[in-house]
């Protein structure tokens, strides 16, 4: 089961997309018309990481993996993302949880 919000992390890219609950994730089309790298990866906020390539009908269906994303690869994570997108003094970003991240991440997107 998925803890919302969560992110993609897409292979090669340091950008991130940010996605607020299973609404979302289940009738946002973009998200489902992309078609999946097998190392891109979905994480929620507990940082359990979900691949991407199953689909069922025309849906993404993301599946767990046996890995979990930690702390301090989140706040890499999240750095390299703000720096991608011209964000400044990024060196400084820090985060108690991988929710608090996540959550910062969304917060950037509607601004």
């Amino acid at each position: 089961m998925i803890k919302w919000p969560a992110i993609i992390k897409y292979q090669g890219d340091n950008e991130l997309t940010y996605i607020s609950n299973g609404s979302e994730w289940s009738t946002d089309q973009d998200l489902h018309a992309v078609v999946y790298d097998a190392d891109d990866r979905l994480i929620d906020s507990d940082g359990a990481l979900f691949s991407l390539e199953e689909r069922e009908d025309s849906f993404v269906m993301p599946r767990p993996v046996e890995a979990c994303f930690e702390l301090e690869g989140m706040v890499d994570l999240i750095r390299a993302h703000f720096s991608s997108i011209g964000e400044c003094c990024v060196s400084k970003f820090s985060i108690g949880s991988i929710a608090e991240g996540i959550t910062t991440v969304g917060q950037f997107e509607e601004n």
